[in-house]
């Protein structure tokens, strides 16, 4: 399998992976508020413009589209790097790439466009349980169907 297509893969399990381990965690209100992909897409899209032409079902594939969407992306680029350094870590590159992706993001681009609050205006709770852990659950994913994937 090419890199490419291993590493759509490996994103889209790992996307799985973490968005089904977003909903335990608000049901057992763990973390509070919505959770991160939908209030990113939310903001998004009212900064677009765009919110108010979208239906409500409408808007709940946009932003599960865009969640997957960058899941797979991710993937893509963590197999690409895996191809450039022309060897398959240990696995825990893939959790150390999933809090590469929350840093870039959270503590990075999105407060910097204003799309998603900075860490410091958001509970504790949801910064750990929500965030970080999700994303350890995600990197893992797709260090795990990569190297299944590869050999």
């Amino acid at each position: 399998m090419k890199p490419i297509a291993r590493g759509a893969v490996a994103g889209i399990v790992g996307t799985a992976m973490m968005t089904a381990s977003m909903l335990p965690l608000k049901q057992a209100s763990v973390s509070p508020g919505t959770v991160a992909p939908r209030q990113i897409t939310e903001n998004l899209l009212n900064k677009l413009g765009l919110r108010g032409y979208l239906s409500i079902p409408a808007f709940e594939a946009s932003w599960m589209t865009l969640h997957f969407g960058y899941g797979i992306a991710s993937g893509v680029a963590y197999a690409l790097a895996q191809e450039v350094f022309e060897r398959e870590g240990t696995l825990l590159v893939g959790p150390l790439f999933g809090m590469l992706l929350w840093a870039v993001g959270y503590c990075g681009w999105l407060p910097l466009f204003g799309i998603y609050p900075p860490l410091t205006r958001l509970p504790k709770r949801k910064v750990g349980a929500e965030l970080i852990t999700t994303h350890l659950i995600y990197g893992t994913g797709v260090a795990v169907v990569h190297r299944a994937l590869r050999d």
